[in-house]
């Protein structure tokens, strides 16, 4: 199935193209650049956000320009939901300064916290910018006869592509070179289900400490299993949380049962 991100990108693509403009989608990043050619020739790089329910997700690190590497000038977010799509059309600096301003409130509701991970982008906030075509120099009237069902055809095909080769990056195992040893890490794997998202970790039975390998906080080290569950948990639900590291972290394999049942 085709996911979000390339069905949005698709439809924009496919609206640019209609109101008489030309736009590409760039692979220098993971961040779903495109560059857009507006009907007077000029040029601009936006960065699409798309969904199909709830809000669009962004990252507080957003909040500053200095972490875009894709160099955009603005930020379209693509509503699937809608028929036909809504796009909403917003400056790069303002979307910038509107993170900035909501991970400000969030700081001070619970000092400590880390200005990292997910952040929610609700139409509100976003809603100003519906339509707004002008912002790219493109009409604000669509002729759907320049975009044809071959191009449009050939789109998704590209995109599908683009979505597998980087599915398939992802499960390439690492070359390891033939003139080291292969280290093998004897600590046990352990998992966990919090927020949406499965967190894996390496458990230490010797120094009880617990390093998270995927997910949140990716390469954490933490000194015991519950200094790691209590501290990914809060990270993931932006509030304060107290957990049990036996019972949060579950064998890999078989039942996954809670690691305390497992380990004494």
């Amino acid at each position: 199935m085709e996911d979000t991100a390339s069905r949005g990108i698709q439809a924009f693509i496919a609206d640019v193209v209609e109101r008489g403009g030309r736009a590409v989608r760039l692979t220098h990043s993971r961040r779903n650049p495109v560059q857009v050619w507006g009907d007077d020739g000029n040029s601009c790089i936006v960065r699409v956000r798309s969904k199909l329910s709830g809000d669009w997700q962004a990252r507080k690190q957003d909040e500053s320009l200095d972490d875009d590497d894709t160099g955009s000038q603005f930020w379209v977010f693509v509503d699937l939901a809608s028929s036909p799509e809504e796009f909403f059309i917003v400056p790069s600096a303002e979307v910038a300064d509107d993170i900035r301003a909501e991970v400000d409130l969030w700081m001070m509701d619970t000092p400590g916290r880390s200005r990292t991970g997910h952040h929610a982008i609700p139409l509100g906030r976003v809603a100003h910018g519906r339509g707004r075509w002008d912002l790219l120099g493109l009409a604000g009237e669509k002729d759907p006869t320049r975009y044809s069902d071959a191009q449009r055809a050939k789109t998704a095909e590209t995109l599908a592509a683009e979505a597998l080769a980087r599915k398939n990056a992802r499960k390439r195992p690492k070359k390891t070179p033939a003139l080291e040893d292969e280290v093998v890490d004897t600590r046990l794997v352990v998992v966990a289900d919090f927020g949406g998202y499965r967190l894996v970790a390496r458990f230490d039975p010797n120094t009880q400490s617990l390093e998270i390998m995927r997910g949140p906080m990716q390469g954490r080290r933490f000194p015991d299993p519950t200094a790691a569950a209590t501290a990914v948990a809060s990270h993931i639900s932006g509030d304060v949380e107290t957990c049990d590291g036996r019972e949060f972290w579950r064998t890999e394999h078989g039942e996954r049962i809670p690691m305390g049942q497992n380990i004494t």
